[in-house]
């Protein structure tokens, strides 16, 4: 047999199935007053076939005594032609009405002593035809006493007071069936109605409870989907042991493994910055100081392990700085201290701090800044022009010439890098804001990149509400931009 095992499908099932049953149970309970109805109908028809056969029994019987008398007081001819007409209609109604009446034991017995009369009037009227009566014979010898006026009377007329009895029961039946028909019929339209109504307030009642127990459930659900990509705290569990209710405690289960990974992370960074990154400062500063002569010249050797020394703790530096600023960041929202500034003084603060990295790699900046004031966070629009700036710097040919442009419109001021460099593969232009991602693998360790310097300037543009992007060739250079909203 099969089995739901969804708990969601069964309730699901119920809210189909139950209407349905209800609607079986109202069509079979229609059709029984349907069914009634149309049974009564039938017996209301069979009745009035009856009456309509007895009474053309009777009023053949009238016909044929007429006759009988005219043909008894003049001798019409041809009257016997009708009279036996008459006859054997009056026979074949007799015995329609027996076929009639034989579902029936009162019928049939009145059908039966109908029949008898018949029989037994044509019987007596025959006579007259066969001259077995006297011509013009005298009435008083039929009615000279009570008796035989009482017999004669009974013998004329007997059909009619038994089709009399026939009909009065007719009429009675007829009576009680159309009394029950009425109240079939009532039923029917009752059973319409409140059919109709009871099938309305449980679909109500069911589409209620529906939307209460599942459709309520299934949002905080989805309000606890949100929170948990955002890292909010969940709402409270919706309980019940359902589909809904294992993947809200999924997700709570999942929000307190997050929580933990938040803790332990926090940790793991905070170890970093106090037992990992001061102690790496320091021997950044003392091998750059050894490697210059500060502490006494070196010879050639040892200068050039130095040298590769103080560049691979410059790297590892700037490493653990990209992941203290995405930690700072906190999965892409950070405080902004906005405040007024000026595109003059976030320009000549970045070129300061990467003039040394230019002197060496021997490249030559160029600023055309119309200078446009305007609210920010400047160490972050810093940072941002720094890290484009550093890689148009490493990427760019000795003696080239790197460009910084500003641009202002009525609703954003556009900062503009533009670089002689190697240029970005049109596959790699989207591809190079995302963490840890380089134009080529080696570029990590020949150009002493971490991948994190354009995701990071990605989200403090967009936490500025702005846009960011690149625009380069093959061969010719790359121009990298972003721009911070004036208002």
């Amino acid at each position: 047999m099969f089995k739901v095992k969804s708990k969601l499908m069964r309730q699901g099932l119920v809210v189909i199935i139950l209407p349905l049953v209800l609607e079986v149970v109202f069509m079979c309970l229609l059709a029984y007053f349907l069914i009634m109805a149309q049974f009564e109908i039938e017996e209301k028809i069979q009745s009035k076939k009856i009456v309509a056969t007895a009474t053309s029994i009777v009023a053949r019987v009238i016909d044929s005594q007429l006759i009988s008398m005219m043909y008894n007081a003049q001798k019409i001819p041809l009257l016997d032609v009708r009279f036996n007409k008459d006859k054997e209609l009056s026979l074949q109604a007799t015995a329609e009405l027996q076929s009639l009446c034989a579902d029936s034991q009162p019928r049939v017995e009145l059908a039966e002593q109908i029949a008898q009369s018949v029989e037994a009037t044509y019987r007596r009227l025959g006579r007259v035809f066969k001259e077995e009566v006297e011509d013009n014979a005298p009435l008083s010898s039929f009615t000279s006493t009570a008796a035989q006026t009482q017999k004669t009377y009974a013998q004329m007329t007997q059909v009619f007071s038994t089709t009399d009895r026939l009909l009065a029961r007719e009429q009675q039946l007829q009576s009680e069936l159309q009394g029950r028909e009425r109240y079939f019929k009532n039923n029917v339209r009752e059973a319409i109605i409140w059919g109709v109504i009871l099938n309305v307030l449980v679909t109500i009642i069911l589409a209620i409870y529906f939307a209460k127990n599942i459709t309520r459930r299934l949002a905080v659900v989805l309000k606890n989907t949100e929170r948990l990509q955002s890292r909010q705290p969940l709402d409270k569990a919706i309980g019940g042991d359902d589909e809904l209710s294992h993947l809200d405690s999924v997700f709570h289960a999942t929000a307190d493994d997050l929580t933990e990974v938040d803790r332990q992370r926090k940790h793991l960074v905070s170890l970093v910055k106090e037992e990992l990154s001061e102690p790496l400062r320091q021997v950044q500063y003392s091998l750059h100081n050894l490697s210059h002569g500060v502490y006494g010249k070196l010879s050639e050797k040892a200068e050039t392990r130095l040298t590769l020394a103080a560049r691979d703790t410059d790297r590892i530096v700037r490493l653990i700085d990209d992941l203290l600023s995405i930690e700072t960041m906190e999965g892409g929202a950070f405080d902004l201290n906005v405040q007024q500034t000026s595109s003059s003084e976030l320009i000549e603060s970045a070129i300061g701090s990467i003039k040394d990295m230019a002197d060496r790699y021997d490249v030559r900046i160029e600023v055309l800044d119309p200078v446009v004031t305007f609210s920010a966070d400047k160490d972050r629009v810093i940072q941002v022009i720094i890290n484009f700036l550093s890689n148009a710097i490493k990427f760019s040919p000795k003696q080239a010439k790197i460009r910084v442009e500003v641009i202002r419109s009525e609703q954003v001021v556009e900062f503009r890098i533009i670089d002689q460099g190697r240029g970005i593969p049109k596959d790699k232009l989207e591809q190079i804001f995302e963490p840890f991602q380089q134009v080529e693998t080696k570029d990590q360790t020949d150009r002493g990149g971490t991948g994190l310097g354009l995701p990071i300037s990605k989200t403090i543009v967009e936490q500025h509400g702005g846009t960011i992007g690149v625009e380069s060739r093959l061969g010719e250079g790359s121009t990298f931009w972003f721009c911070i909203p004036l208002q």
